[in-house]
């Protein structure tokens, strides 16, 4: 069975495509321009998406929009999240997620539609850690960029905990994953600490996460496949990483976008300062981490600059 799409069914705008990866059926959304013709060539973007997130969120704003703009983009379900396939559901594990995207871009790929010259990546808050890990040795990404980019995993624990709170941690995770391996049961916990709001004196991205996945605008309610839950052993994994280690030696050219109000923008601001040349920053005035999920003027203003940067380094 050919693993090509049939592009007599494809049409502008939206289309439901699936591929393959380690054994797993991974689903996407492929956004395509208007006036979609098969026969020509399309600048195209493989895209991956904050923590726990599906692809009928995030990724859908932006495809939406670089799709008008004359790219092919596309967005998937990792493996184990949204109506992708995985035993172990929600676990944002990096190596899977790495092989998601490997797989995802040799996908695009195969198909005469898609410019392999003009071919790029686009992470958002986690995902941005790991389009970087990826074009660090995948070349075939002409360029990358980042929005409200969570850079660097390792500080995400090490930097906010003491030793003793931190091996805690650490040996609770173990704990579950030995029980998972054990039993089977996967024990799940609110790891973004979301299931009630906030306190009053909490940083301001907690409001504003709790704003986008606990309510109608991006929860469950529009999206059913989406939870915030996650295994407890998920802090196995995502302390092991830290991509502005890799920042010298990505030698791919790179966008890092952030809202110069973030709390997180230090994250790829501390990036772009390590990376390789070409690089470039990109501070939106007024806009904040969780506004460039989907506040328009946000987004539009990140659209415009991806745009922008992936037409000079395409070729």
């Amino acid at each position: 069975m050919s693993l090509k799409l049939n592009s007599e069914l494809l049409t502008p705008g939206t289309n439901k495509v699936s591929f393959p990866s380690e054994g797993h059926q991974l689903a996407g959304l492929l956004f395509l321009p208007e006036g979609f013709d098969a026969s020509q060539k399309y600048p195209t973007i493989v895209m991956t998406m904050a923590f726990n997130q599906v692809k009928e969120q995030t990724g859908s704003v932006y495809g939406k929009r670089l799709a008008a703009l004359g790219y092919a983009a596309m967005v998937f379900d990792h493996r184990g999240f949204g109506d992708s396939e995985g035993k172990l559901r929600s676990y944002e594990y990096t190596p899977a997620k790495l092989e998601g995207l490997s797989d995802a871009i040799s996908f695009l790929r195969m198909h005469d539609f898609v410019d392999r010259a003009r071919f790029f990546g686009l992470g958002v808050c986690a995902g941005a850690s790991h389009i970087v890990t990826t074009a660090l040795t995948d070349k075939r990404l002409k360029a990358i960029a980042t929005v409200s980019g969570m850079l660097n995993n390792a500080a995400s624990l090490f930097g906010v905990m003491d030793r003793e709170t931190a091996v805690a941690a650490l040996t609770a995770a173990n704990d579950a994953h030995q029980k998972y391996y054990e039993t089977g049961i996967q024990e799940n916990v609110d790891i973004l600490g979301m299931s009630e709001p906030p306190a009053e004196d909490a940083p301001s991205t907690m409001h504003e996460g709790y704003d986008y996945y606990m309510t109608a605008r991006a929860g469950r309610e529009t999206n059913p496949n989406y939870t915030h839950m996650a295994p407890l052993f998920v802090n196995e994994d995502y302390p092991r990483y830290n991509a502005t280690a890799m920042a010298p030696f990505l030698y791919t050219p790179f966008l890092g976008i952030v809202g110069k109000d973030a709390d997180t923008a230090p994250l790829t601001q501390g990036f772009v300062e390590a990376a390789s040349e070409p690089k470039e920053l990109y501070e939106i005035e007024g806009a904040s981490h969780v506004s460039l999920y989907d506040i328009d003027k946000d987004v539009d203003r990140a659209v415009t600059k991806i745009n922008e940067f992936f037409q000079k380094h395409g070729s």
